[in-house]
């Protein structure tokens, strides 16, 4: 007896509790529809109705491809953000309201016309040319969108295959692909965004410039007068032996910048680019790249007679280099693309092809960190040695 009434007690309560949510009928309009044409897509703006059932606005639309998309906002704002357009053409955009049942309002129709993408934009400042060992890719993305670089080459049937992607949300990049051949080449560049959007192909026939990379096993540290001291327990020959003792920390009391040091290369050759390790240390998301002693701006000076006092007598000034940042973020923030760039080494090319020399001086100007001691990996020059 007690069951049968507690399976009553069940049911009566269940019957007076009802639906969650009213059925309703049609939504109300929207009224006050603005567009405001952006690049690659438009921000539609307008007033909700005053009907507490609605739940969401929604635009349906077509973008360059066919694909039919849907963009939907709460009624906690007053706008729809449509992307993903990689054409300038006008189109119609349907516009719903929508309640808690699910129930549609009548189409509302609303024109746009975006403006240049940013996928064109970002095509249209694309540069490439021959570098050593490969080539180099330079561009500006000035709203740091989120694109795929491909770069194409011809493989053993004449066709097009994929050699190189980069993916990259940076605001400007210098970006090189190596181990080509010293000889012309057919390539071509394309972007493509995360709507699956492409741009042009730039083709482009490139010759790759020699280069081969200088034997380490040759160089030695080669300290003048006014050099900084260096960390008997980090000896410098640790930025050169390609191992994991690579760190080098030079710091004394006292010590300012500019500091530097001095590397005997064991032979004489012309400079063609170098690259730059920052200590790879895994944990709380590498917190030595970009960051404390890594270096920022420095120099690199070559002579084949330095004076033992240190003197500069004797020094050429082959580049001013800037460590960048792709993502531009503030000191102690980093994303997933500045990690990637700093474990694959900063490349920074040299501009003197007529003269070789033998030794080589590290001018330390600003570490990111803005303290005055060096903490980096590795370093590896590349060029033509003078044999």
């Amino acid at each position: 007896m007690f069951a049968i009434c507690l399976l009553g007690m069940i049911a009566c309560n269940q019957e007076q509790l009802g639906p969650l949510v009213s059925q309703g009928g049609t939504p109300s309009p929207l009224s006050n529809i603005s567009v405001e044409n952006l690049n690659g897509g438009a921000r539609i703006s307008y007033t909700l109705p005053d009907d507490p059932d609605l739940l969401y606005v929604m635009a349906s639309y077509s973008v360059n491809s066919g694909v039919e998309r849907t963009v939907k906002s709460s009624v906690y704002g007053n706008s729809l953000l449509l992307e993903g357009f990689s054409s300038t053409d006008e189109r119609e955009i349907t516009l719903y309201t929508v309640n808690r049942s699910e129930n549609r309002s009548e189409p509302m129709q609303v024109k746009i016309k975006p403006l240049i993408s940013p996928l064109e934009i970002t095509f249209s400042s694309l540069k490439a040319e021959g570098d050593f060992g490969g080539v180099t890719l330079s561009f500006v993305n000035e709203t740091a969108s989120e694109f795929v670089f491909y770069t194409l080459t011809r493989d053993e049937t004449g066709g097009w295959g994929i050699y190189d992607r980069l993916y990259s949300s940076a605001k400007e990049r210098d970006y090189s692909i190596r181990g080509l051949n010293a000889e012309p080449q057919e390539f071509g560049f394309v972007l493509q965004d995360k709507w699956q959007n492409r741009s042009d192909t730039l083709y482009k026939t490139l010759t790759p410039l020699y280069e081969e990379e200088l034997d380490k096993s040759l160089w030695k540290h080669y300290p003048l007068d006014n050099d900084i001291p260096t960390d008997p327990s980090r000896p410098l020959w640790g930025l050169w032996d390609d191992g994991p003792s690579g760190l080098s920390v030079l710091t004394y009391p006292g010590i300012t910048l500019p500091n530097w040091l001095t590397i005997d290369l064991g032979q004489t050759a012309v400079l063609g680019r170098m690259k730059m390790y920052a200590i790879p240390q895994s944990q709380n998301n590498y917190p030595w790249f970009y960051s404390s002693g890594s270096p920022r701006r420095f120099e690199i000076w070559g002579s084949n007679n330095p004076t033992l006092d240190g003197s500069w007598d004797s020094w050429t000034l082959l580049g001013r280099f800037e460590s960048i940042k792709p993502s531009g973020l503030p000191l102690g923030t980093k994303t997933a693309e500045d990690i990637s760039v700093a474990l694959a080494g900063e490349d920074h090319k040299f501009s003197d092809y007529d003269n070789a020399y033998r030794y080589i001086r590290f001018k330390l100007v600003e570490t990111w960190g803005s303290i005055p001691t060096l903490q980096m990996q590795e370093l590896t020059f590349w060029g033509e040695p003078n044999n």
